[in-house]
């Protein structure tokens, strides 16, 4: 087997298209007026590597117990430990490994943020072994991974904690939450339950009305804080018409999607990685670069 190879294996193992989810970590940084802080956007950018190594170590634990699941899906059987393309010990020492190099990065930049980073791996494990059984408890512990993050950027780059923030970003997870449970459903069908046993609770008609009530209160929380967020004025309502663009646009490919995965959907297609795009570019450009005078009476 070549080095490329190995590597290309390795980087499956780890579940780097993953990584994505830990970019929350950053949120803080933006709205807090830190973006061009050095300091602040060094301790982000070490504390989103700590995040990702310590989240592939959660991933390799378990791919390790859902092998035998893993086994009969038609695309989780093509990764690295079902195709047996590396072996169960070799993958117990790569995780340990990750967890170790993570945890330990985490409690070097600050002891609360790797408090909440252990908080992050216990409710991955709770989770994987437990809530994930249950109807609505697996996606209230999805989303609430993702305020872990959230408040873990925060931590670092002690800033006050806003509840805005943790609002916004607990209605965007449990949004793309019900998302991929409904991709879920469509693209396993009537084997959907036999791989994630939750799925023989929910129903389609269920999950579309869970997507309609998310997806209102992702598009209520944001214009309510962009009437009065960290400028104290009115400027980000104008960013407000590209968040529901990319709403629509998720709730679109979730209806025509043969995709399970949600970042699988929001990679490949185009209108939303634009969408974020100059989301993100005119926010910064809002916030940053135009005076205040501007949007006062």
């Amino acid at each position: 087997m070549s080095r490329m190879t190995d590597v290309k294996i390795f980087l499956k193992l780890i579940r780097v298209n993953q990584w994505y989810k830990n970019i929350i970590i950053f949120l803080p940084l933006v709205f807090s007026l830190q973006f061009f802080s050095p300091d602040a956007i060094l301790l982000s950018i070490f504390g989103f590597i700590a995040l990702c190594l310590v989240s592939s170590a959660g991933y390799i634990r378990n791919d390790i117990k859902d092998l035998p699941l893993d086994l009969q899906h038609p695309k989780k059987k093509n990764r690295p430990l079902p195709a047996k393309k590396i072996s169960i010990p070799k993958a117990n020492v790569i995780f340990i490994g990750l967890l170790a190099t993570g945890l330990g990065l985490s409690f070097f930049l600050d002891w609360k943020f790797g408090i909440m980073t252990i908080l992050l791996l216990v409710n991955t494990e709770v989770y994987s072994n437990w809530l994930k059984k249950y109807l609505f408890l697996d996606i209230f512990s999805i989303s609430g991974n993702f305020i872990i993050r959230a408040i873990s950027g925060v931590i670092l780059i002690d800033s006050p904690l806003s509840p805005w923030l943790i609002l916004g970003i607990f209605f965007v997870a449990l949004f793309l939450a019900v998302v991929k449970r409904r991709n879920e459903m469509s693209v396993m069908k009537k084997s959907a339950e036999n791989h994630r046993e939750v799925l023989n609770q929910y129903t389609a008609s269920t999950l579309n009305s869970l997507i309609l009530i998310t997806s209102v209160m992702v598009i209520t929380t944001y214009s309510l804080y962009s009437m009065d967020s960290v400028t104290q004025d009115w400027r980000l309502v104008i960013t407000v018409p590209i968040v529901v663009f990319i709403i629509f646009r998720q709730i679109h490919l979730t209806l025509i999607s043969q995709e399970e995965s949600v970042s699988e959907n929001i990679l490949k297609d185009k209108g939303t990685g634009i969408a974020i795009i100059v989301y993100a570019i005119i926010t910064i450009f809002l916030i940053y670069f135009v005076p205040s005078e501007f949007f006062t009476s």
